[in-house]
């Protein structure tokens, strides 16, 4: 026989425990014992379960048809036995309900199917939860607290809700202990997914989009807009800023005084370096400053959008040939290409950089549209003036320049954002380099060449 308060109080505990609501946990008793019954007794009867939620009695009856003649025990009852165990008023098409007696194997399957129930239920119950707290904060920055390691992910409890962040969505792999305070960005939010209802990350680009709304108070009032922007997390980052009033600077707004605005982020992300550009919605002006402090010689922006046939934009090709003085090659494409990826991610479209010397040799119109000119270009102190570098092709006795480098912008994933470091026709380039660092023999030259021009190229975003 069932102890229905036993019982009761027994769900109740872990439902407490789980802060599901009483209601669910009735519900799922009902339907234990209903199923319950189609198992033990008949599938297809139709059975009503009741349960005090005072005193935790279980009372289960079956509903049977009056008819005259009775063709199916378990659904029907005769006219004569129905008058005599119910009413005399009862008449054929009449539901009359019969009380289920609890056998022993009834009760301990009717138990069995309760706590597989209850346990669904509060699954459910702990995933809708799940859900309703992170769905207005879908998009936003929160901070929780580490309470738990695995060996693919953190679990970090936000106000009593405990989330996942997967390693691969860390900051370089970031040593994080349990106990530790973590901001993270919610990428998405889930009612089924299996593995993650939260997908959380600190690589995506849009947590550090949010860490400057917080930092800079002209962003959240929309004063200034975040156009674009491009990481490598833990590196670099290249952010795209605009001003909607003439009067406020975007660039100097978002370092702030001392750099101190743009110092925060920079510290939340490990020590990420931030450089702010200025958007323009000209293209050529919006590319030119994502390169600075290199200078171009030359640009061409090749763009084509198709539309299907009710005008909605369905592709687009966007490309770009940019030509850049000799000697500043190497600090466009930057170590392992890096500068040159995170331009081609702000701008959004493939960039093909040349040297000037390579352009000539490909017969590549040299439009002088960019923002030096020839005389400068071809006067010494000018270009030491706004790179103080000797060229590595000089040190070497040689005028062989890289001919050209391609890269790519791609949609950052989902899941994932950490592709950005990895595009095929990137890498297929730098290998190209590589192969003529070694066969020039002067790998040690460009090393100190670029560590040279990285200090002065944080000098000049540290300046802005």
């Amino acid at each position: 026989m069932v102890n229905g308060a036993e019982l009761l109080t027994a769900i109740q505990s872990i439902a407490q425990e789980k802060q599901i609501p009483d209601e669910i946990i009735f519900e799922g008793i009902r339907e234990g014992f209903q199923k319950a019954y189609e198992k033990f007794f008949d599938p297809e009867a139709i059975i009503d379960v009741n349960v005090d939620e005072v005193t935790g009695m279980i009372s289960v009856s079956k509903r049977l048809t009056v008819v005259q003649k009775v063709e199916d025990e378990w659904l029907e009852i005769s006219l004569s036995q129905a008058k005599e165990k119910y009413s005399e008023k009862v008449t054929i098409g009449d539901i009359v309900n019969e009380q289920v007696k609890f056998s022993d194997d009834y009760s301990r399957l009717a138990i069995f199917q309760v706590g597989q129930i209850i346990k669904q239920k509060i699954r459910e119950g702990e995933k809708n939860k799940v859900y309703d707290f992170f769905l207005p904060k879908l998009h936003e920055i929160q901070t929780g607290r580490v309470v738990d390691i695995t060996e693919n992910s953190y679990l970090i409890d936000v106000e009593g809700t405990v989330v996942s962040l997967w390693n691969r969505k860390t900051i370089n792999q970031e040593k994080i202990s349990i106990g530790d305070r973590v901001t993270f960005y919610i990428e998405d939010v889930s009612k089924d997914n299996k593995h993650s209802q939260v997908s959380t990350s600190r690589v995506h680009p849009d947590f550090l989009t949010k860490l400057m709304e917080m930092e800079v108070p002209e962003i959240s009032e929309g004063i200034i807009e975040v156009k674009s922007v491009s990481r490598e997390p833990g590196k670099r980052a290249k952010v795209a800023v605009y001003s909607n009033d003439e009067n406020v600077d975007p660039i100097g707004a978002c370092v702030g005084a001392g750099g101190s605005r743009i110092k925060a982020v920079t510290k939340e992300l490990n020590g990420e370096k931030i450089d702010i550009v200025k958007w323009d919605e000209n293209s050529d002006k919006f590319i030119m400053n994502a390169l600075a402090p290199v200078r171009v010689v030359s640009i061409m922006v090749d763009e084509e959008e198709f539309f299907d046939e009710e005008g909605n934009l369905e592709d687009a090709h966007r490309e770009c040939d940019v030509v850049v003085p000799n000697n500043q090659l190497s600090l466009a494409i930057g170590k392992s290409g890096m500068a040159a990826r995170l331009v081609a991610n702000l701008v959004k479209m493939k960039i093909n950089i040349y040297s000037y010397e390579s352009a000539l040799e490909k017969g590549i119109e040299i439009l002088w549209n960019g923002n030096i000119n020839e005389v400068e270009m071809n006067d010494p102190e000018f270009i030491n003036n706004i790179f103080k570098r000797k060229s590595f092709a000089e040190n070497q006795g040689t005028n062989k320049f890289v001919e050209t480098k391609e890269y790519d912008w791609e949609e950052p994933e989902e899941e994932i954002v950490e592709e950005v470091a990895s595009l095929d026709d990137i890498q297929a380039n730098l290998e190209a380099f590589d192969n003529l660092v070694k066969e020039e023999n002067f790998g040690e030259v460009l090393d100190e060449e670029l560590d040279e021009e990285l200090e002065e190229y944080d000098q000049y975003y540290d300046q802005k």
